[in-house]
């Protein structure tokens, strides 16, 4: 090596049979030196800037040694100065020690901050990871990082503080924190939350430790020491009756008096008695002596009596008398009266009454009845001589006088009667009866002879004048009417009858008849009454009676705004007054048909299987429901919904959560409170299934309109329907489907229908006008879209996500990268049933990270593998920080470690103020493990950023017939694998969430809920990246149009009607498909 030792490395002895070079030689691929390396290296010599990594196994640096990047020193280093721009680490990441210079937000560390024992130190210095601090704010903390005061030990109930006015804290990290007044009281110096234990001396406020019996008291200058004694120093003795309490063992002093009121059920003659109030704890003091009311003899319950020396009032408060009873009085054994009884009011004997002298009764009351007068006797009277009566007298007996010994009054002599005689009941007079008055009879009550009753004659009756008769007639004769002038009744003029006219066989009336009042049909109604609002007279065999109006059906339930939810519906003029009522009696196969008019109902209204509820048409029915917050309608297999609206009782009345039409929720739903069970019609909980029929069919909503803000028009859980109705759900019974035709949702900032948990919709002819989300699917929910429009609103279409694990399988060999297909076997589901994949369903398999050299994880991963969705702006940074010609550069804190993986690309957006308003991602890479952190780098300024990442899913595009018994199965994806995949793996099919619609009509998506604002007359703008959002491994195909006739056919094709331009990524890529070739023969 000639002229090698001119420099000042050493020769390397050896001769001249070495490999030499003498012009500069470029190494494209790695160098290994296992000897020594002679190299004369000055600075700026070398450039290890585009390296990742550079050992040095022992060097001397004789001049200065800068390095940008990090370090780490595995063995001993020796030198005069160090210099740490960024951050200086003592053991792994700075175990031992750590010196931070420089503050850096994506590795959420702050400059000026040194730690022992703590990589990340909380404060300018930190000992541990909770042993020693000093914070930013110069406090101090020991066993504690976020001191509360200038001086902290401790926290919770072992802290010690010091705050910045010197007051001392035990026990309490806000000592005064209790409301002390320091500018009264005097500065607050310490606070103790517990117990104090003072071995010696306390000194009081004029600084005297005190004497031996001294005891504190307070002065206005604060606590001080006093000599006198308190008066009493044992508390107080107590007496029961004489004797100490407690009775047992020695007797004890009381402090508190205590007062008891206890019942002696009569037998107690102590009015109080001293006690102690609890054996254990004796605390009572004092003898209270008081004045019985009453006096009393004896002792006890039963030989005790008491009494009184006074006069005693009962309900009297000023007695005159010595018991002065103001009210009633029983008593129930005998009374003795030694002397005279006065009694001022009417007196009742209920038995023997036995005076053996004279008895006069002063009273003057008249009798009005046997209960009434001066003397009242229950029982009869016996009177041995004469009774004289001096007024009116009146005998109530009943008896009847069939002859003259028998009857109420029987008189063995004869009667004279000096005036008028009359006789209430039946007169016998064996001999003739001449009545020699001649006064005419103008009525019933004047003439000659008046009578009340009837009159017998056995023979005939001659009239002379006129007749009137008051009361009955009874014409017995039987001859049958035939015509106007026969029959047992023949009256030639007309007849007036004031009251009712019943006939007994038919009735013929050859004239008008004219009613003014009710007709009474054969069950005594009227047909007028609450819920009879049109009744008409119908003939039911035996007669006829009053019916509602209309024809009676068996299938058809009837709902009007004049109805009553006691009817039966039946008929029209039977309504039911609430849909909820039908819904209760409607059996399968029933129709609910609704008349005009705006129903509040107590909703959720539960359907039976198979009922249909028709309003008579569109805008004329609406159901508004009184719960805001629960479903609507719970539907069932083969129900129908057509005809109606659905609104809130203002536009302003907010419908959470509120389905218009769901299936009936499960108890697990209910039990969770995400769900309420049906509050009326048929209320049994979910999920719907298929009914006895063996075949399920979709819940129908048909010409309908749903005007409830913030609700959910058609919310379709698949969680709740099941089709196995006979407890196996057999292939093909898991439809989990609604359908529809003609349902406009105009329900601002809700979602036009929900679609969630592997359930399924084909959905015609749907608009949505302000809703929040349009058509949302998540969790496995799919439908077809077909006619339909999305106006206004938040978004359009969303696709969310996948089902649960569907079908399970495993790789049968060994698959290569870059292939489409995969053999399945085992292809099963949850049921362990065999299954064969289908269109709609996505796959991720549970991948050994240990299988692949390019990934640095040893992993078993059981989630999908990832891509970058979004960068989100967090913090754009401060005003200037960027400049818009100059973008930062962001990259991720780690890189893909999947295989096969490749890195993403990002490109941020700089404001004219020089702030990042958006981060668009140029490449999403590739094959990021599920457990990866993800966070941004950027190369300069503070502006912060969340990583949104989306699951891989391979799509299936097809798979063959599955075998029944190892259930082996091809399937084909629509994209290519770009790993291998060993045999043996975990396969999981999930259902995808997905929109398929075609010729879907955007308007202003993006501009807001409120029609009023989002309108493009006020000012409303459409966000086109809001038509149609298919995040975390949803889909949504489609092709549509916008508010400017622009044509879409999914993301990659745009044709531009007001440029006349066709733009997209799949455009683009067609093109340079095209014109590669030409460019490339053409140099």
């Amino acid at each position: 090596m000639p002229n090698f030792n001119n420099g000042p490395v050493p020769s390397p002895g050896y001769g001249e049979e070495a490999n030499q070079f003498s012009q500069v030689t470029e190494f494209t691929d790695d160098v290994y030196v296992y000897g020594k390396l002679y190299a004369n290296i000055e600075v700026g010599d070398i450039d290890f800037s585009t390296s990742s990594n550079v050992i040095f196994n022992g060097v001397t640096v004789q001049k200065d040694f800068f390095v940008t990047g990090f370090s780490t020193f595995i063995a001993p280093v020796d030198m005069d100065y160090l210099t740490v721009f960024h951050r200086h680490n003592v053991g792994a990441s700075g175990t031992v020690f750590v010196a931070i210079s420089s503050t850096n937000d994506d590795e959420g560390q702050v400059g000026g901050r040194v730690g022992i024992g703590s990589t990340q130190p909380d404060g300018l210095l930190q000992v541990g990871n909770n042993s020693f601090i000093v914070t930013d704010v110069s406090t101090v903390g020991i066993a504690t990082t976020q001191p509360a005061q200038r001086f902290q030990v401790g926290v919770g109930t072992q802290t010690l503080v010091v705050t910045g006015v010197g007051t001392l804290g035990v026990g309490t990290a806000s000592p005064g924190d209790f409301g002390i007044n320091n500018a009264i009281h005097g500065q607050l110096k310490a606070d103790f939350d517990g117990s104090i234990r003072v071995a010696r001396n306390i000194y009081d406020s004029s600084g005297s430790p005190g004497q031996n019996g001294f005891f504190m008291n307070r002065d206005a200058n604060g606590i001080r020491w006093v000599s006198f004694t308190p008066v009493e120093t044992e508390g107080v003795f107590l007496q029961n009756d004489g004797v100490y309490v407690p009775s047992v063992g020695a007797a004890q002093s009381f402090t508190v008096l205590n007062f008891t009121q206890r019942n002696s059920f009569g037998t107690g003659t102590d009015t109080i008695e001293a006690t102690a109030q609890d054996p254990n704890s004796v605390t009572g003091f004092s003898t209270i002596f008081t004045q019985d009311f009453w006096g009393y003899e004896g002792s006890g319950g039963g030989g005790a009596a008491i009494y009184r020396m006074s006069r005693v009032g009962i309900n009297e408060s000023n007695p005159s008398t010595q018991l002065d009873v103001n009210g009633t009085m029983h008593v129930s054994n005998n009374v003795d009266f030694d002397s005279s009884l006065n009694v001022d009011g009417g007196v009742t004997f209920n038995s023997t009454f036995d005076v053996d002298g004279a008895a006069t009764f002063n009273n003057v009351t008249d009798a009005s009845s046997t209960t009434s007068g001066s003397v009242q006797i229950d029982g009869g009277v016996g009177i041995v001589k004469k009774l004289f009566v001096g007024d009116d007298t009146k005998i109530l007996g009943a008896t009847e006088s069939t002859s003259k010994d028998t009857g109420s009054l029987v008189v063995d002599g004869g009667i004279g009667v000096e005036k008028n005689l009359n006789i209430g009941g039946s007169g016998v007079i064996a001999g003739r009866l001449d009545v020699d008055d001649v006064t005419e009879s103008t009525s019933v009550t004047s003439g000659s002879a008046v009578i009340d009753g009837g009159l017998g004659l056995a023979k005939n009756l001659n009239v002379g004048g006129a007749g009137v008769i008051a009361g009955r007639l009874d014409v017995d004769d039987t001859t049958q009417s035939t015509s106007i002038t026969s029959g047992a009744l023949v009256v030639d003029g007309g007849v007036g009858i004031a009251q009712n006219l019943n006939v007994g066989q038919q009735a013929k009336i050859e004239g008008n008849l004219e009613l003014d009042a009710s007709l009474i049909d054969i069950n005594q109604s009227n047909g007028v009454g609450v819920c009879k609002t049109d009744y008409r007279l119908a003939s039911v065999g035996t007669g006829v009676s009053w019916r509602p109006s209309g024809v009676q059906t068996k299938r058809t339930l009837w709902v009007t705004k004049n109805g009553c939810d006691t009817n039966s519906g039946l008929l029209e003029g039977d309504a039911k007054f609430t849909i909820a009522s039908a819904a209760a009696v409607a059996q399968e196969g029933d129709t609910i048909k609704v008349r005009s008019g705006v129903y509040i109902e107590n909703n959720p209204i539960g359907l039976r299987t198979d009922v249909a509820i028709t309003g008579e048409d569109l805008r004329l029915v609406t159901v508004v429901p009184s719960n805001t917050n629960k479903d609507v309608f719970h539907v069932r297999r083969g129900c129908l919904v057509e005809n109606l609206s659905f609104a809130g009782a203002t536009i302003n009345t907010n419908h959470p959560n509120c389905g218009g039409v769901a299936f009936p929720p499960t108890q697990a739903s209910v039990n969770a409170g995400t769900d309420f069970q049906a509050a009326t019609g048929f209320t049994d909980l979910g999920p719907a299934n298929e009914g006895a029929a063996g075949r399920w069919r979709s819940p129908y909503v048909r010409n309908c309109t749903n005007f409830m803000t913030g609700s959910i028009g058609m919310k379709i859980n698949g969680d709740h329907a099941d089709a196995a109705f006979s407890g196996t759900n057999d292939l093909g019974q898991d439809l989990k489907s609604m359908v529809c035709d003609s349902y406009t949702q105009y329900n601002e900032a809700g979602i036009g229908v929900s679609i969630t948990n592997n359930g399924y919709a084909q959905l015609v002819s749907i608009f949505t006008i302000g809703c929040d989300v349009g058509i949302s699917v998540a969790s496995g929910g799919q439908c077809d879209l077909t006619n339909s429009n999305s106006s206004f609103g938040n978004f359009g279409l969303k696709a969310d996500g996948f089902g649960d694990i569907e079908f399970t399988g495993s790789t049968n060999t060994v698959t290569d990268a870059q292939v489409d297909t995969i053999i399945s076997i085992n292809t099963k589901d949850s049921s362990n049933a065999i299954r064969e994949p289908f269109d709609g369903q996505g796959v991720y398999f549970h991948l050994n990270m240990s299988n692949y050299d390019d990934s640095p994880s040893n992993a078993t991963i059981t989630a999908p593998l990832q891509l970058i969705r979004e960068i989100k702006v967090i913090n754009g940074g401060n005003v200037g920080d960027y400049e818009p010609t100059s973008p930062p550069v962001i990259t991720l804190n780690e890189e893909p470690q999947g295989p096969e993986a490749i890195l993403p690309e990002f490109s941020p957006n700089v404001s004219i103020a020089g702030t990042i308003t958006s981060v668009d991602v140029i490449n999403s890479g590739r094959n990021f493990l599920p457990t990866q952190n993800l966070s941004t780098v950027i190369s300069s300024g503070n502006a912060t950023f969340q990583v949104i990442t989306d699951p891989i899913l391979f799509t299936v595009s097809e798979a063959t017939e599955t075998a029944d018994v190892t259930g082996i199965t091809t399937v084909t994806f629509n994209e290519f694998i770009p790993f291998e995949i060993t045999s043996g793996v975990p396969i999981k099919f999930v259902r995808l969430s997905r929109i398929i619609t075609s010729s879907h009509s955007f308007e202003y998506i993006g501009a807001g809920t409120d029609i009023n604002t989002s309108n493009p007359f006020q000012g409303g703008k459409p966000v086109p990246d809001n038509e149609v959002i298919a995040i975390n491994g949803g889909q949504v195909p489609f092709t549509s149009t916008d508010q400017k006739g622009n044509f879409r056919i999914g993301d990659g094709l745009t044709i531009d009607q007001t440029t006349s331009t066709i733009r997209g990524r799949d455009f683009n890529r067609a093109i340079q498909a095209q014109l590669t070739p030409l460019i490339l023969a053409l140099r």
